[in-house]
């Protein structure tokens, strides 16, 4: 028999049973019913540590004896951030199992990194396909984006969504999404799509430029300038940084080697962005190395914020602040990094998900 609790909740006190929690009885199996803690068993359910903490913040539940809290800690010493993460997906009423009670939910991850699935509140796991996989991070964790955008990928690929929980030093949980984009404008493609006319052009104003403090002056006017994906409108004619007055040359010369490190990096990022026919300008208002338009600059507003890898956020304390600048004036901000094998260059978003799905813990301090 279960023992009972002191405090008079219907739930018994949990004891412990193969490396788990075991809450017995048949008021044990509401817990799975209707919020999906643990793993039913026959006899009741088992818990994981953090989530006998979660359902006693949220469910009653009793703890194991008076001095359990103490001990969990020595053992389990991220419980507390664990558990605010529990708290924000399950306060509001969303159904999420955790990695290893999977088998519960008839459900598998499709990638081995994910930490749980999420299913909407209005279901039952077993009756439909989970909304989200979801990871989660201490806001002074480090990123590899490389790994993020390779489990991105997998849960895309899928058809779940990326969900990501970040907790802040004072246990605050906010929630973000990762998303790789295909950033894509209708311009001519400069290296493939200019005509024998367009080239000469362009290698005739190249040869007649005039080299300044920080790039090239161009005499020739905007509306006859082939390359409309970058310079400046500057006196009359056009204004190219150096690195896209070393793009202007290539596309001159396409011959010419491509430069390594850093600088090589910075013309492959700008190379592709034209080639989806974008335009790019300097991102520095933004505090980003680009902004690129979905068309010539002068229309709408540039919808994405371009950062090369080696430049983004080390930590997701940093990370989160860069997406919701971004989000504060309606754009994407976008990691990009090197293809891999014979794919393009990649370009991973973290943004705020709709406010119907910003999960949040509640407020305790």
């Amino acid at each position: 028999m279960a023992p009972t609790t002191p405090g008079g909740s219907r739930l018994p006190v949990p004891v412990q049973r193969d490396g788990a929690w075991a809450v017995l009885g048949g008021a044990a199996n509401r817990l799975w019913e209707r919020g999906c803690f643990g793993l039913p068993i026959r006899d009741g359910i088992l818990l994981t540590t953090a989530e006998v903490l979660n359902a006693h913040r949220l469910r009653g539940l009793p703890l194991p004896h008076e001095n359990w809290l103490a001990e969990a800690l020595q053992s389990h010493p991220e419980l507390l951030f664990e558990c605010e993460i529990l708290d924000a997906l399950r306060f509001p009423g969303e159904k999420v199992v955790l990695s290893q009670n999977l088998s519960a939910a008839n459900a598998v991850l499709l990638d081995s990194r994910s930490w749980g699935l999420r299913w909407s509140r209005n279901v039952k796991p077993k009756d439909a396909e989970p909304l989200a996989e979801i990871r989660w991070f201490r806001a002074s964790d480090e990123i590899d984006w490389e790994e993020l955008a390779e489990w991105t990928l997998n849960v895309e690929t899928g058809g779940r969504i990326p969900e990501l929980l970040i907790v802040d030093e004072e246990h605050g949980v906010v929630t973000y999404r990762c998303k790789l984009h295909d950033p894509k404008g209708p311009l001519t493609d400069p290296f493939r799509g200019l005509d024998n006319d367009a080239r000469r052009v362009v290698s005739r104003t190249w040869a007649e430029s005039r080299e300044t403090e920080g790039g090239y002056w161009l005499n020739i006017p905007r509306d006859e300038w082939p390359i409309t994906g970058i310079g400046i409108n500057l006196e009359g004619g056009i204004w190219v940084s150096e690195i896209e007055a070393r793009i202007v040359s290539r596309i001159v010369n396409p011959t010419m080697p491509q430069p390594t490190g850093e600088i090589g990096i910075r013309i492959g990022i700008l190379s592709d962005l034209l080639s989806r026919g974008t335009a790019v300008r300097s991102g520095f208002k933004y505090g980003t190395r680009w902004r690129a338009y979905a068309g010539l600059v002068g229309g709408e507003h540039a919808p994405w914020l371009v950062v090369p890898m080696d430049e983004a956020p080390t930590d997701w304390g940093e990370a989160c602040l860069a997406a919701r600048l971004a989000a504060g004036v309606n754009k994407h901000w976008l990691c990009a990094m090197s293809p891999v094998g014979n794919s393009d260059w990649r370009y991973l978003a973290l943004e705020r998900p709709p406010s119907d799905s910003r999960w949040t813990n509640p407020v305790r301090h």
